[in-house]
């Protein structure tokens, strides 16, 4: 039975991809990066050749056998070379190594994966690592910049790097979709992943659900536990849960796995995995820091708006800081209605007053002469409503006055007004000479 593996993706993983594809356009980068490698002709298979044993199928059959079952139990027509990598974790990948003439499929398994994990343990990891060649997931891994002068991850700006971060999480919901249909059994996928993680033994392991659902809601009410916000898998807890709900839903079932019971309906199961994914988004946790964030957010749109003439840097400035400092989402936070700017803005205000410190409103102040000074100019409407909001937060007007002129003094007035003047008057220019040559033909 073909496997719909479309059907399969969480849709979560679906849409980042999507957005990546087509907001960023990453589609022509990626295929020059493989272009590029393929001119190189050089490759994972020389450091796997360097660093590994390539295990041939006598000299292992057991993993030949493994694989062979899990490229059955998927569907999947493919031979591979598989190397055993030293190391003191259990791991594997798989993943397609492209080049000039050949495509080669390269299966890598560590010692302690061949030598822990029992046969549907391996199925399951090998399901994994396949999972993410079937959709796609490895070619994006082109995007994580290798330059050592660049500071950044990937080579995406900020909000595409936090985008690619916030997919690669959801991508490994998806692959875990696909080990649990090459194990072909939903225990043997979360023992492996627990060995893998911690490095447990039977000896150690009593999987119970139950307390995996407990320890779920246990983060859902405490959302300070969501240290590793950036970390490329989703926390343990969560991944499991989100593969005993498949385990259990229709999608499963149409793929071949044997689901007991009444199937999670697709959209149930889709929505349940999107309110676990959402426990790892990086938001505030605390009152305080909540009210700081919306204190910036709507003060910086009241600043918006000051001088009637809303200029692309100041909201750029405005969503930039709401990202680096508060949410992946800052288009959430803000508000473009001036009666919920200004019914709202005093409540978070007053929050940070009594609950805040001399920093916490320092910092408000300065985030908002960010913006400000993001169109090239101070207006007195803007100093006016950054003196207001230091007001409402009782900071001396010595302090308050202070931040305005060091902030100044800091980054200068952000836009040069006349180079942007001269910069439009090219673009119109040029855009009339565009026309003038359409209208020729």
């Amino acid at each position: 039975m073909a496997i719909d593996w479309s059907d399969i993706r969480y849709r979560g993983d679906a849409k980042d991809v999507e957005e990546l594809l087509t907001t960023y356009r990453v589609a022509d980068y990626l295929a020059t990066f493989e272009e590029n490698r393929r001119q190189i002709d050089r490759g994972v298979r020389e450091r796997l050749l360097k660093e590994g044993i390539r295990l041939s199928e006598r000299l292992s059959p057991r993993i030949y056998r493994v694989f062979n079952d899990v490229t059955a139990a998927l569907g999947l027509e493919t031979e591979a070379e598989v190397f055993c990598l030293p190391s003191t974790e259990i791991n594997a990948f798989a993943i397609l190594d492209v080049r000039k003439d050949t495509t080669y499929s390269l299966v890598g398994v560590t010692a302690p994966a061949l030598e822990r994990l029992d046969d549907a343990e391996l199925r399951s990891i090998l399901g994994h690592e396949l999972g993410h060649i079937l959709f796609g997931n490895n070619r994006l891994a082109a995007l994580i910049s290798t330059d050592a002068s660049n500071p950044s991850v990937t080579v995406l700006p900020a909000l595409g790097e936090s985008l690619y971060l916030r997919w690669r999480k959801k991508a490994e919901i998806s692959a875990d979709r696909v080990s649990v249909l090459a194990s072909r059994d939903f225990r043997a996928t979360a023992t492996s992943l627990l060995k893998a993680t911690f490095g447990l033994s039977e000896r150690n392991l009593n999987l119970d659900i139950e307390a995996l659902v407990n320890q779920v809601d246990e983060i859902r009410g405490k959302p300070e536990l969501m240290e590793e916000v950036f970390a490329s898998h989703p926390l343990l807890p969560i991944r499991l849960k989100a593969v005993e709900l498949f385990s259990r839903s229709a999608k499963a079932a149409r793929a071949g796995y044997p689901v007991e019971g009444e199937p999670i309906a697709d959209g149930a199961l889709e929505d349940a995995v999107d309110d676990l994914v959402r426990l790892t988004r990086r938001y505030p946790a605390q009152p305080l820091h909540i009210a700081v964030m919306r204190a910036v957010a709507l003060g910086g749109a009241q600043l918006l708006a000051a001088d009637r003439d809303v200029s692309d840097e100041e909201v750029k400035i405005l969503v930039q800081i709401l990202h680096k400092w508060f949410t992946d989402e800052p288009e959430a936070e803000i508000e473009t209605s001036r009666e919920a700017i200004a019914a709202r803005l005093p409540d978070a205000l007053d929050t940070v007053r009594k609950d805040g410190s001399l920093d916490d409103k320092v910092f408000i102040l300065t985030r908002l002469m960010d913006i400000a000074l993001a169109d090239g100019a101070l207006m007195d409407p803007e100093s006016s409503i950054i003196l207001d909001v230091a007001k409402h937060l009782d900071v001396p007007s010595k302090i308050a006055y202070s931040v305005i002129v060091g902030s100044t003094q800091s980054i200068g007035f952000r836009t040069d007004v006349k180079l942007n003047r001269m910069a439009e008057a090219i673009r119109r220019a040029m855009k009339m000479e565009l026309k003038g040559e359409r209208a020729k033909k």
